[in-house]
């Protein structure tokens, strides 16, 4: 692993956290971990970003799905922290060991209790806290995605550079192995899959004053034990153009192929498990017509700042997280998907 390039030509320092304030208004950094361990039935939703409005100060975000039908775990909170300490909160923080290869990824806390009964309701109410610890290394397993070059690959769409909630924006597969433990359980992550991702610039969330409002998204990312891979996503505002698009394919021999999305599985009801959602790819030279098969759902409000539940008012604009199994020839990997749409305003098409 250590002599082979992940980098996908982005500087070393990409990896790094920012820091010095930059000029611009609304400038944050934002990084996500999230993995799925099929054996564990566990998955994970772990992310830190600078408050826009306030660019010293970090906030943890932490959803876990817990095994079978226990229900969901939730976490935030707020922190000054030091610069030599980023990326970092008050409870989560992500060490970069080697850039673009390895990372270590702790939590050290409480996190709010909710059952699948009270997602399923409406948004969560306060209630019991569980002791969590996560202990994580992460072995990154692809070369790096980089959403400007995949929209400027000649099968991509739109531009990174005009998005609302960020300029730069790159993703990347690895395989996660370590031990959680919640309360007096202890579960050991010993061959989980994940997608992490690494995002800045001025976050406006796609309201008003941003270069392109928000309307949805779809982003999508697998990687296979025999380390064939693909990612894929796809932005549209309001009216449902799309606004950026992008994919690629990891071969078994490590090649990488820059590839068009044809299908992008939309949000259009909100199911916890069992949904059959198309993956389809299509590259020069090959085509994938893959279906994912959602075991696992974390429902969040994208109106209340990602709070755990149902939240159907005003637009509905829901986010939810999924995790489960997609078969490409016989290999079964593990899709990590996240969506977002209106739900309570008509389907909107998307359109070029």
């Amino acid at each position: 692993m250590s002599a082979r390039d992940l980098s996908s030509g982005l500087a070393v320092e990409k990896e790094s956290i920012v820091a010095v304030k930059p000029a611009e208004a609304l400038w944050a950094e934002n990084l996500l971990f999230a993995l799925y361990d099929a054996k564990a039935d566990m998955g994970f939703w772990l992310h830190l970003g600078s408050v826009p409005s306030e660019w010293a100060m970090w906030e943890d975000r932490v959803l876990v799905c817990l095994p079978g039908d226990d229900g969901v775990l939730t976490q935030w909170g707020y922190y000054y922290t030091p610069q030599d300490q980023k990326p970092a909160g008050p409870n989560l923080v992500f060490r970069c060991i080697e850039p673009f290869k390895r990372w270590k990824v702790t939590f050290d806390g409480f996190a709010l209790h909710v059952s699948n009964e009270d997602m399923a309701k409406a948004l969560a109410p306060d209630g019991l806290k569980k002791r969590l610890i996560i202990d994580l290394d992460i072995e990154c397993a692809t070369p790096v995605w980089d959403a400007h070059s995949a929209a400027h690959s000649g099968v991509g769409k739109g531009e990174m550079t005009a998005q609302g909630w960020a300029k730069e924006h790159y993703e990347q597969l690895y395989h996660a192995r370590g031990v959680v433990k919640v309360d007096d359980k202890t579960y050991p992550i010993e061959a989980a899959t994940g997608w992490r991702d690494h995002s800045r610039g001025p976050r406006g969330g796609g309201e008003a004053g941003t270069s392109l409002g928000w309307g949805g998204h779809v982003i999508a990312g697998c990687l296979y034990p025999s380390g064939r891979a693909w990612i894929f996503s796809t932005y549209w505002d309001p009216t449902g153009k799309i606004t950026l698009e992008g994919a690629f394919v990891v071969e078994k021999d490590g090649s990488v192929h820059w590839a068009e999305v044809l299908d992008p599985p939309r949000l259009t009801e909100l199911v916890m498990a069992g949904e059959k959602l198309p993956v389809r790819l299509r590259w020069n030279g090959g085509e994938l017509n893959l279906t994912m098969d959602t075991k696992r759902s974390i429902w969040t409000s994208m109106q209340k700042r990602l709070a755990v539940g149902k939240d159907l008012a005003g637009a509905g604009l829901m986010y939810v997280l999924n995790f489960g199994p997609c078969e490409w020839d016989g290999e079964v990997g593990q899709v990590y998907i996240e969506r977002s749409d209106p739900l309570s305003k008509p389907f909107i098409k998307l359109k070029a």
